[in-house]
């Protein structure tokens, strides 16, 4: 009698066929310490309807980078005013929005501006910007000074 039952010499090449394929896709898993987060999506609402009060936005600068805000409050006006967002901007810049989604992910990020001011239609009109996630707003991030660090996610 063989060192193993009689039907394990049969599924042997199939296991090892099973592992050797498990072992091909490691290189592709993302194995850094940060936990994946949601997708950049391929475009932003066309009139800025997802630019609602807790949502992280990545919007690109004159300057090439993209920089991170979230919307810590929206202000409802009238027309022809409308509505007024009013976010907190971050030093730290991504390269691209992939880069920028990757730096909110770490958390590691500071206050460059606790409350920027701008028009809805105005930031739609003349920012490429993607919405990445959507969290509550904390009383801490609203208290949040230049310089202060982002605490951590509620």
């Amino acid at each position: 009698m063989g060192l193993l039952p009689g039907f394990l010499p049969g599924l042997l090449p199939g296991l090892l066929l099973g592992l050797l394929l498990a072992m091909a896709a490691l290189p592709a898993c993302q194995c850094d310490d940060v936990a994946t987060g949601p997708s950049v999506p391929a475009s932003s609402d066309p009139e800025g309807k997802d630019l609602v009060e807790g949502a992280i936005v990545l919007a690109t600068t004159k300057e090439g980078g993209v920089r991170i805000y979230k919307i810590k409050q929206v202000n409802y006006f009238p027309p022809p005013v409308g509505d007024e967002l009013v976010m907190i901007a971050f030093t730290e810049q991504g390269n691209d929005f992939e880069h920028a989604a990757k730096l909110w992910r770490q958390r590691k990020l500071t206050i460059v501006l606790p409350s920027v001011r701008v028009q809805r239609h105005m930031f739609n009109r003349n920012r490429d910007y993607r919405i990445i996630d959507k969290e509550p707003v904390t009383e801490q991030e609203k208290k949040l000074e230049r310089g202060d660090a982002l605490p951590p996610k509620p």
